[in-house]
């Protein structure tokens, strides 16, 4: 994973400082790659403590690994970042996600979403997890399969989270959305749910979490990774866009599952 795909995905974790630092890296990357740790701090207008946590939050394992990072991911590029070269700003915001969607289009995905379809079917008790933005996602899939009368629930906070894996069996579908994958949510859920022979279902941006190998199936979606900046803001665009949108594809998919085993 590169390291603008790891802002991309860690982004709504980072601190106001550290979207600072991100901000500046963006707008120079040399402040990292031609300078030291104590050197970029100061270009960044913070510390070196700030510098390494920053790192660390993106799962760098120290500054060098970050510095080689970004070394790597800015010297296999034509040129330094570009603005997209466009008319107006909603244009601009437009054409980043359907970047994106165009990504998610061109996956091969077509077996593995007719088979969660089925498991959706069959599978006794149904959970769409989701924590914070992400809920929402989770929610809209419990929403969308309404209109074939598929009733499951969403499950969107820690409370909710203890009792579930209290209860779990091999009865259970789980099906969670995450953009970063993060154990510190739901690894203990997962370890949980494999010694209980539940069937797991992940869908995150993050290709190198360690929850896919408590999961069943995983999808591997495409992160937004497009940015639009000016002198004062840095405006991530929000990967749960794409979870939502996601959510909306797997229910066409059981609504075509429903109406062919019906035919």
């Amino acid at each position: 994973m590169n390291f603008k795909e790891k802002i991309s995905i860690f982004y709504t974790d980072l601190t106001t400082t550290e979207k600072r630092i991100c901000a500046n890296i963006l707008k120079n990357p040399k402040i990292i790659t031609e300078h030291s740790i104590v050197e970029a701090g100061n270009l960044c207008n913070t510390s070196k403590s700030a510098m390494l946590r920053f790192a660390k939050k993106l799962e760098y394992s120290g500054y060098s690994e970050f510095k080689y990072a970004i070394n790597e991911y800015y010297s296999s590029q034509k040129d330094y970042p570009k603005k997209i070269n466009d008319n107006t700003l909603a244009s601009q915001i437009i054409l980043n996600f359907k970047k994106t969607v165009d990504q998610l289009a061109n996956l091969n995905l077509d077996d593995k979403l007719k088979e969660l379809s089925e498991l959706i079917d069959t599978y006794q008790y149904v959970k769409a997890l989701g924590i914070g933005n992400s809920s929402f996602c989770a929610n809209q899939l419990v929403y969308s399969l309404y209109s074939y009368d598929k009733f499951f629930d969403a499950v969107t906070d820690d409370v909710q989270f203890s009792y579930l894996k209290n209860c779990l069996n091999e009865n259970y579908l789980l099906i969670i959305f995450s953009v970063s994958g993060s154990p510190t949510t739901y690894l203990e859920l997962l370890k949980e749910a494999k010694k209980k022979n539940a069937y797991v279902v992940l869908i995150t941006m993050n290709n190198e979490t360690q929850l896919a190998k408590y999961s069943n199936m995983t999808f591997y979606l495409p992160s937004t990774i497009s940015y639009l900046q000016d002198k004062k803001i840095l405006k991530q665009f929000d990967n749960r866009t794409t979870l939502h949108f996601f959510s909306e594809v797997i229910s066409y998919y059981y609504g075509f599952y429903i109406e062919n085993k019906k035919a």
